[in-house]
C-alpha cells in the first residue's frame, strides 16, 4: 500500500525511515519515538516503509506534509514482483551484500557501507531484490 502525501523540496535532505510493526500503522510505543522523531525534524523529508502484517494496515498517525510517502510491505501474503537475478549480477549482489554485512560488523571495513548500501537499494529500486 502506498499512501501519496507531501511534496519533496528541492534542497532538503530525504531520510528513510524504515519501521517494523510501529508507527504509522498503530500507537504506543516505538511509535510514538518514531512520531516524535518526524514531527521534530520538520526541515527534513521523509519516507516511510513500513513492515507490517498484511499491508492492508490503515495509517493510524496523521503524517506530517514533509513525509512523502509511506509504504507499507507485508510480511504474509504473495511475494512482491521481481525476478531472480543470474550469474554475474548475482554474483556482484553477493559481494555487495558481503561488504555490506562486513561494514556492519568490523570498524575497519566501514568505508564499504555507504558503496554497498547503495548498489542494493538499487538493485531493489530495479525489482532484483523482492
Amino acid at each position: 500500500m502506498h499512501v501519496p502525501h507531501g511534496a519533496r523540496r528541492s534542497g532538503a535532505s530525504r531520510v528513510t525511515l524504515l519501521t517494523e510493526g510501529t508507527y504509522p500503522h498503530s500507537h504506543g510505543g516505538v511509535s510514538v519515538w518514531c512520531d516524535q522523531l518526524v514531527t521534530g525534524m520538520p526541515d527534513l523529508d521523509f519516507d516511510v516503509i513500513a513492515v507490517t502484517g498484511t499491508g492492508r494496515e490503515p495509517v493510524v498517525w496523521d503524517v506530517p506534509a514533509h513525509v512523502g510517502r509511506v509504504v507499507s510491505v507485508p510480511m504474509w501474503g504473495a511475494a512482491p514482483e521481481g525476478r531472480v537475478p543470474r550469474r554475474r549480477r548475482a554474483d556482484r549482489l553477493a559481494a555487495d551484500y558481503e561488504r555490506f554485512v562486513t561494514a556492519l560488523l568490523d570498524p575497519r571495513a566501514e568505508e564499504g557501507f555507504g558503496p554497498a548500501l547503495y548498489r542494493l537499494a538499487r538493485a531493489a529500486a530495479d525489482g532484483v531484490l523482492s
